[in-house]
């Protein structure tokens, strides 16, 4: 009943000239249908969204039609958009930038995103200003990403750090060998957005890890800061969605596909019980607004 309710669908929108994107996902109706309200006020009025399973789109990704727009959301979601034999153009939500840049060369549609967490320059840069160990940053990370370690590692020169990476296997014993082995060398991971390599519980693991060692992370999500890392910089969901209905817009009036991008509005979030343990002072949220152009706990103009 579904797969035909979404074929008719299809089909009045080609005879009514309705201008429709399709959000694919594989998360709880709850929480689709959410994101699928808060994006639609963002919206023109005209503009009809319609949420659409991973398992369904794979059914009927050959009745997409070149000027439809399909919203991926998370990095799976992406994944199979790329993979599938479909039209249309493709923005995705919900997923790193190293995520987006392993996939996309897989891509037969043009395609966008709106990534998650913030630049590597921007965390490095607030980094510089309350991190005053010299030892190698560590960066584990997956075969899902695609990471440019000699850019990543001329940018930590500017700022006096070093990155050490390792490239891990995804599953538990691995990711938390690879935890013991950089942490020889580093008080500090400086985790990427990696969806696979984080899931599954893996990540409290490797901060229950970090806190018995007396060390600590630079999370991507907010997510991170509550579960027991030193600070996060990121976007809201808000943000991503006003950065997401920008695209769609200037796709649907004018043609033109915006460059895959961070929002403009970023958060940081600190520990608290954390950044009093290892001494570290944070700038005020005067400072870190006017210096670095972040939102804080108590100030977002």
């Amino acid at each position: 009943m579904k797969r035909i309710l979404f074929i008719v669908f299809l089909l009045l929108s080609s005879i009514n000239g309705w201008a429709a994107a399709y959000v694919i996902h594989d998360i709880e109706e709850s929480s689709v249908r959410s994101l699928t309200f808060q994006l639609s006020k963002l919206l023109p009025p005209d503009m009809t969204l319609l949420p659409v399973r991973r398992s369904l789109f794979e059914q009927n990704a050959a009745y997409i039609k070149d000027d439809d727009i399909l919203i991926s959301v998370g990095m799976e979601s992406f994944r199979q958009v790329c993979e599938s034999d479909s039209k249309g153009v493709v923005m995705a939500v919900f997923i790193g930038k190293e995520e987006y840049l392993k996939i996309r060369p897989q891509c037969s549609i043009p395609s966008s995103a709106v990534f998650s967490g913030a630049p590597i320059e921007k965390r490095l840069a607030l980094l510089e200003a309350i991190w005053f160990d010299k030892k190698p940053l560590a960066v584990i990370y997956s075969q899902h990403l695609q990471v440019d370690e000699q850019a990543m590692s001329r940018q930590a020169e500017q700022y006096g750090f070093e990155f050490q990476f390792l490239k891990t296997e995804t599953d538990r014993l691995s990711v938390l060998k690879s935890v013991n082995f950089v942490l020889d060398e580093s008080m500090m991971i400086f985790s990427l957005v990696d969806t696979e390599l984080y899931r599954d519980g893996i990540a409290q693991d490797i901060l229950k890890l970090l806190f018995h060692k007396q060390q600590v992370m630079i999370g991507p999500s907010f997510a991170f800061v509550r579960a027991g890392a030193l600070f996060a910089i990121y976007s809201n969901t808000e943000a991503k969605l006003q950065a997401l209905a920008e695209r769609i817009v200037m796709w649907q009036t004018k043609g033109v596909l915006l460059e895959a991008q961070y929002p403009e509005t970023l958060r940081v979030s600190f520990n608290p019980y954390l950044i009093k343990a290892h001494g570290v002072v944070p700038p005020s949220a005067s400072f870190l607004h006017d210096r670095y152009g972040l939102c804080s706990e108590t100030r977002c103009d």
